[in-house]
């Protein structure tokens, strides 16, 4: 049985019922003894306070809410697991929760083979969550753009990769016959696309080759606002 020393979420979508799924691995509704033992780092603030939300005794100990991304993340755990586990010749792995669609900069950062042996960390990735597109968006969103068709500007702002295409189709900006982004009708328009994070900034750049107008520093409506704030300030 692996032993892992490090639990990480970087994803709400799973820490929503995450009493539940520690009682069904362990087979158990006892609080797990040693489990402060063991660093849990975040990504972000709504990671972070759905965690703390859990009823665990001794709480959990969380890191990381500081540095809203994957790799800034990586730099810390890199720095922090060395010295939470100083002094031990072998470190225990890092479990790593992740969704269907994610980035590999963590993964990659730390188990880089030009880091020196007793810095390396293994990375055991275990898919958590799936994300769907509802029947219903397609719908949906056409009614949201023709409400708000006149308005002199509005934002999209897309959390997942997931729905993608139905989003760039709604906005009529995506070429049935090509697949990608359509190369014209950008420069007078009414309509702006920020991301939530780099993982579905990334994936519009090698899907569709598509670049949003923003991309959130922070995974967090706060960081959103701030993207968009700083954008409207460069083009006053």
């Amino acid at each position: 049985m692996v032993s892992w020393a490090i639990v990480q979420l970087t994803a709400l979508k799973y820490t929503g019922d995450k009493e539940a799924e520690l009682m069904e691995w362990t087979g158990t509704d006892k609080k797990w003894p040693h489990l402060q033992d063991v660093p849990v780092y975040s990504v972000g603030p709504a990671t972070t306070r759905a965690l703390k939300s859990v009823p665990q005794e001794p709480p959990l100990q969380i890191f990381g809410e500081h540095t809203g991304n994957g790799d800034a993340l990586a730099k810390f755990i890199l720095e922090h697991y060395g010295q939470w586990y100083k002094g031990r010749s072998t470190k225990p792995p890092l479990l790593f929760l992740v969704g269907e669609q994610r980035r590999d900069i963590i993964p990659r950062s730390l188990m880089d083979a030009e880091l020196p042996s007793d810095q390396r960390i293994q990375v055991d990735e275990i898919v958590v969550y799936g994300t769907g597109v509802m029947e219903s968006f397609s719908h949906d969103f056409a009614e949201i753009l023709r409400a708000t068709e006149d308005r002199p500007a509005r934002w999209v702002v897309v959390f997942s990769p997931t729905g993608c295409d139905s989003m760039l189709r709604g906005l009529g900006l995506l070429d049935e016959s090509t697949g990608k982004a359509k190369r014209d009708g950008r420069e007078e328009r009414n309509t702006f696309i920020a991301t939530i994070g780099p993982t579905t900034r990334d994936y519009l750049r090698r899907t569709f080759d598509f670049e949003p107008d923003v991309c959130a520093e922070e995974p967090s409506p706060e960081g959103v606002k701030r993207g968009i704030v700083q954008l409207l300030e460069r083009h006053r």
